[in-house]
């Protein structure tokens, strides 16, 4: 079959129409890269080898315009690149290109949310599940986790006064507050001892 005409399109692509009646949508500097032009003989492979170029080079692009806003585990980029519309081939190339290039980095980014989300007074718990809902993987939270020093007795305290400091100045919301910080992940022994420590303390500074 051949090219018959090669169209302009939207945001940066090139409508080829073939002999055999399709069209297909590639990205301008593909065109360019591979010379096409009307009256060329292409083949079915050569087609489906320029569409996934095409895709490549467009799904490269997005993932940067995405990294240099924030960053990503290699899971959650690709999801991302996926449900935009890349496929799933050219997605998978474009974070092996990523990683390669130092650009991706699961144990990097780990590293950031672990501290970050300890910090933060999450409980290992908690920390896990949010590191594992943004595509770190099970075993590297794990590794992380355990390798991240972590003062739940701290944590606690700074999350009680921050949070919960207006409710337990009735005592009747107590054990409402407890349960709160249970749900959060921390072990009932580190709460009752942080909520003991916060209430005694709380209690010295009002006599």
């Amino acid at each position: 079959m051949k090219i018959v005409e090669i169209k302009p399109s939207k945001l940066h692509l090139s409508e080829l129409h073939l002999s055999n009646g399709t069209q297909v949508l590639l990205d301008k500097d593909v065109c360019c890269e591979n010379s096409l032009a009307p009256d060329m003989e292409i083949d079915d492979e050569t087609v489906e080898s320029l569409k996934f170029q095409s895709d490549y080079v467009r799904a490269k692009s997005r993932a940067l315009w995405y990294l240099d806003r924030m960053d990503y585990s290699e899971k959650a980029l690709f999801d991302k690149l996926v449900s935009k519309g890349f496929d799933k081939k050219s997605s998978s190339a474009v974070i092996a290109k990523l990683v390669e290039l130092g650009l991706l980095d699961d144990r990097r980014y780990g590293e950031y949310l672990a501290q970050k989300l300890t910090e933060a007074g999450n409980s290992k718990r908690a920390a896990m599940q949010k590191m594992y809902a943004k595509g770190v993987p099970y075993d590297l939270c794990k590794e992380l986790l355990e390798e991240t020093e972590v003062d739940e007795e701290s944590s606690l305290l700074r999350l009680i006064e921050k949070k919960y400091a207006a409710k337990l100045e009735d005592k009747d919301n107590y054990q409402k507050v407890y349960a709160a910080l249970v749900r959060r992940g921390f072990s009932y022994s580190a709460v009752k001892s942080a909520l003991k420590k916060y209430t005694e303390d709380l209690d010295f500074s009002e006599d």
